[in-house]
């Protein structure tokens, strides 16, 4: 294996990290809500919000990080450069529209002769939608990407559909590999932090970029910042180009491209290497293990056509061998419109376990597992 290469910085991986490490600084203070329609649609006019209470410093913020509509709901954020500003009440006016349920709001919501009125609670608006699931010392946050709350970069263009596909095949693959590996046995995983295996979303929730397509494989420290985030850059086709690894401090964001075949160390705030990771040369996937001489285990597309974008295996190779044995192959689908995900797991002697999630359409809690 490669020894590591420094790389750039990229301006949307530095957007991505900000918001992955809530590292917003000392700015304004903002809240938000989001309103659900009842039936979609986007012939109405655009909702119009009224702030009731604390009128003096507070204003709407414009722009689509913040404020907006599509075709299921609608969304917008407060602000006010007074630290510590309590919450306000607001009216939002949405002509012609039934609405279903509002979400960011403290206490009961009011329906008025033109919309609904409530009081905002303290977070932004709530228009990320992801499932965390945790297993042992192994993180998953799963972002439901929905066509019709593309915003962003993802607004024009092509819809990554495949992108999409592969990420959540190869999240599952990880979560297997990582299983394999003994990361699921206990919440200690011989280091100080955690796995966090996350995917991508095209909804530019709060102005998260979080483009080109990609998904995670981190080493997470205790909280967010220093968290060591592998960005595993993913074309059409689903293959992966790069890992992009970046950390967030104080002092800023630092980041290190590895190219297939270059190994990136992940390592914890003790400085000590927890594991690490390596696109495989052929940008067929990606090869992780605890240290060098340990046992290796990979993620690869299959060997089908459709690659990637149909299924991702998982192999085990012990160490000094130069063959791999097959443990499983991985198929994850979700449909976000209906807030359904499934994941099928074939092991080496063919025998198929299926398990589904179901969660919130708007919110991505997750209501069975």
């Amino acid at each position: 294996m490669k020894k590591r290469v420094l790389g750039g910085v990229s301006a949307w991986l530095v957007c991505a990290a900000m918001w992955v490490f809530g590292s917003e600084g000392a700015g304004p203070v903002r809240y938000g809500a989001k309103i659900v329609r009842t039936a979609p649609g986007l012939e109405s006019e655009k909702p119009k919000i009224k702030i009731l209470d604390g009128a003096g410093p507070w204003k709407v913020k414009e722009g689509e990080a913040f404020t907006g509509a599509n075709a299921h709901e609608c969304f917008f954020t407060v602000e006010s450069e007074t630290q510590g500003a309590p919450p306000p009440s607001v009216e939002v006016d949405w002509p012609g529209v039934k609405i279903k349920r509002v979400l960011g709001a403290e206490g009961a919501v009011s329906n008025t002769a033109g919309g609904v009125a409530f009081k905002l609670s303290r977070s932004r608006a709530p228009t990320s939608v992801g499932t965390p699931l945790t297993y042992g010392s192994i993180h998953m946050h799963l972002f439901h990407n929905w066509i019709v709350r593309r915003a962003g970069f993802y607004r024009a263009g092509e819809w990554p559909a495949n992108q999409i596909q592969a990420q959540l095949n190869f999240l599952f693959a990880a979560r297997e590999m990582c299983r394999a590996m003994g990361f699921a046995d206990s919440g200690d995983p011989g280091f100080r932090g955690d796995i966090r295996l996350y995917g991508f979303e095209t909804n530019f929730p709060n102005g998260h970029v979080d483009h080109p397509p990609h998904f995670h494989i981190m080493l997470g420290w205790p909280g967010w910042t220093g968290t060591q985030a592998g960005h595993f850059l993913l074309d059409e086709t689903g293959r992966v180009l790069k890992n992009v690894l970046m950390s967030s401090n104080e002092r800023g964001t630092v980041s290190q491209t590895y190219m297939p075949g270059e190994v990136a160390p992940m390592r914890d705030p003790d400085g000590r290497v927890g594991f690490e990771v390596m696109v495989l040369p052929d940008g067929n996937g990606v090869l992780m293990r605890r240290a060098e001489g340990q046992p290796e285990f990979r993620i690869r597309a299959d060997v089908g056509a459709a690659g990637a974008l149909s299924r991702v295996l998982v192999d085990r190779r012990a160490p000094g061998a130069e063959t791999w044995q097959a443990l499983c192959s991985v198929r994850a689908e979700d449909d976000a419109a209906k807030g359904q995900m499934r994941v099928e797991i074939s092991d080496a002697a063919g025998k198929v376990s299926q398990e589904t999630l179901a969660y919130d359409v708007d919110s991505g809690t997750l209501l069975t597992k």
